[in-house]
């Protein structure tokens, strides 16, 4: 039983491919830290040198004492301060280097995953979960501290310090030296064993650690929901419960850990006392001196610590393992582009955009879209009607690049859209979505991220036009003021007129309004509208709208209905025909003239 549960431990966590895989994902951030993992390797070899020296040091300087050398002795003090100057000096160092050595290539790390999440398709980033993404950067990357470093280095140091002080300690007394080794083996095959242990236990742990961080942060973000549904109760029980499992996890570790270094322990104490016992013997038959005895003595452990230190670097290594193997998964996902995109001057659609018998599916049981075919002219006002589920929005997700269709292509003048940079054709678009994400800072922050150098006369402008500047006034700090995470302290209106005001500063050629007006009042909606309407001027511009009343005007009215295009027309033409256009129109004139008779009873 336990020979099988050993067998099936190696299968799983002894795999040669994993470590490959994980040293080439590190290697080139080690690499770029090579000058800080030289000098480790200089304090390496100094290191070593030292060792022997303060053993060889102890034992002459008592070999001296047991005769009488008194200059001798007063010599050998000297060599001694020397030793611990340079003890103290090269600590200090190796502590500085182990440090860059480490930190750096988190850092680098760090950097790289953030940079690749960036760059992943938007259908294989939704799939991500954020607490887990969190658990990534806080906590399994700061785990790989077993697998770069000084770790690293001891990889090198401890076999070459075993080989030195074997030979050191073969000079002094071969057979002693023979005696010494028996023991020490078994501390290799109990690390080898502990390891693979460790190496599980620490798989669950970061698996546990990451699914704590997603519930944190699922109930913060929507702490109102829990408030609303009454779920405190059963949300508190779920991480107290996630947290006494984490905690078993933890134990078990420690008590794995427990066993392995107390084992260690032991290990040493027996070389110890077995070279002690046999040493003993050798200086009452003169075979050793004193002075050669205690040398042995204090350089016999290092007989058997480079042998439980390797043991000890595998269990450590095997932590790092299961935290860099999460890390992996993100990262052997494929990336969407190369570059980072940023903004560039946005390019202008002259003739139209066209949708040419499109096929699109989130997922392989259905289509959003099959043989699906529009034309947008350019520079004109086209609305995207239709019942929610008709694939409206996603429209919108393609024209932007954030997924790819299956077949058929998007035609930007005859261009396909896939031969487009992706910064040339995101800056060409502003979109103002239905639900408006703001970041945590000031409002001014959150105008100005629309493109570069946008001066406080433009932002202003912009408010303006959007009718959100003397609301923005007669904040504490005006356009400095925090409107907290995700726009918090601002009400939907105010949200989504900042967003209107965003589209605004971004000035560019093609506009997309996914409900752009629907959480504004219909005194405010008017206002804004009059905006829109100065902004779609010369602009290619696409409106998903539910409140029929806002498109009125458009140019041409695409009447969607389960991904295909069942009606299109002007308003004028649409309402005097039969069929879903006017149906959704006069369910929407229903619906606003309930809205109107409700909020003028709650004026009264």
């Amino acid at each position: 039983m336990i020979k099988e549960r050993i067998s099936i431990l190696m299968r799983q966590y002894f795999s040669l491919k994993d470590i490959k895989s994980i040293f080439y994902l590190i290697r080139p951030f080690i690499l770029k830290q090579w000058k800080a993992y030289i000098i480790l390797l200089v304090l390496l070899a100094l290191d070593i040198y030292l060792t022997i020296a303060f053993a060889s040091f102890y034992g002459r300087i008592t070999d001296s004492a047991m005769h009488g050398g008194v200059k001798e002795i007063l010599s050998l003090l000297h060599y001694g301060v020397a030793l611990l100057f340079i003890s103290i000096v090269s600590n200090f160092s190796y502590i500085y280097f182990d440090t860059i050595a480490i930190n750096a290539v988190k850092v680098d790390l760090k950097n790289h995953l953030l940079h690749h999440i960036l760059r992943i398709p938007a259908d294989e980033a939704s799939n991500l979960r954020t607490g887990e993404l969190m658990s990534h950067f806080s906590n399994d990357i700061h785990g790989i501290d077993s697998m770069i470093g000084s770790s690293l280095i001891s990889l090198i140091r401890l076999p070459i310090i075993y080989i030195v002080v074997f030979i050191y300690l073969a000079n002094i007394n071969l057979t002693l030296c023979l005696v010494s080794l028996i023991i020490a083996p078994i501390a290799g095959l109990s690390g080898i064993l502990f390891g693979l242990l460790l190496r599980k236990n620490g798989r669950e742990i970061h698996h546990l650690v990451g699914n704590i961080q997603n519930h944190l942060n699922e109930s913060f973000q929507g702490i109102n929901v829990i408030r609303s549904f009454t779920l405190e109760k059963m949300f508190y029980q779920k991480y107290k419960n996630k947290n006494q499992e984490l905690f078993q996890l933890e134990l078990e570790n420690s008590k794995l850990r427990g066993w392995y270094y107390s084992g260690g322990q032991i290990i040493s104490s027996m070389t110890f006392l077995v070279s002690l016992s046999v040493g003993a013997l050798y200086v009452s038959k003169s075979v050793l001196s004193v002075g050669a005895l205690f040398t042995f003595l204090n350089l016999v452990n290092h007989l058997v610590y480079p042998l439980t230190g390797l043991a000890s670097q595998w269990a450590g290594f095997q932590r790092s393992v299961a935290a860099i193997e999460r890390v992996m998964k993100v990262l052997n996902k494929q990336a969407d582009v190369m570059e980072l995109p940023s903004f560039l001057p946005g390019r202008a659609v002259e003739k139209y955009i066209k949708f040419e018998d499109l096929s699109f599916s989130y997922s392989e049981n259905k289509n959003v879209f099959e043989h699906f075919n529009i034309e947008i002219p350019a520079g004109k006002v086209t609305a995207i009607v239709g019942p929610s589920g008709a694939g409206k929005s996603t429209l919108f997700h393609l024209l932007q690049g954030f997924y790819k269709p299956q077949a058929g292509e998007i035609l930007l003048d005859g261009e396909p859209l896939d031969t487009f940079d992706t910064s040339t054709l995101r800056s060409s678009i502003a979109h103002v979505p239905q639900e408006t994400f703001l970041f945590a800072g000031s409002v001014k922050d959150n105008l100005t991220i629309a493109r570069p150098d946008i001066t406080d006369k433009e932002m202003i402008l912009a408010a303006q036009t959007a009718q959100l500047h003397e609301f923005i006034r007669s904040l504490p700090d005006g356009y400095e003021t925090e409107i907290g995470e995700r726009g918090i302290k601002l009400s939907g209106g105010q949200k989504q007129r900042l967003a209107i005001a965003r589209a605004i500063l971004k000035n560019a050629p093609i506009l997309l309004l996914d409900e752009a007006t629907s959480a504004l009042d219909t005194e405010t909606e008017h206002l804004v509208k009059e905006a829109l309407d100065k902004l779609m001027k010369g602009r290619t511009t696409i409106i998903i709208a539910h409140r029929l009343s806002t498109i009125q005007s458009a140019d041409q009215i695409l009447v969607l209905d389960e991904g295909k295009i069942v009606q299109k027309g002007t308003h004028n033409e649409l309402i005097n025909s039969i069929g879903l256009y006017r149906n959704l129109y006069e369910s929407s004139y229903k619906e606003n003239k309930k809205q109107e008779l409700s909020m003028a009873v709650s004026t009264h």
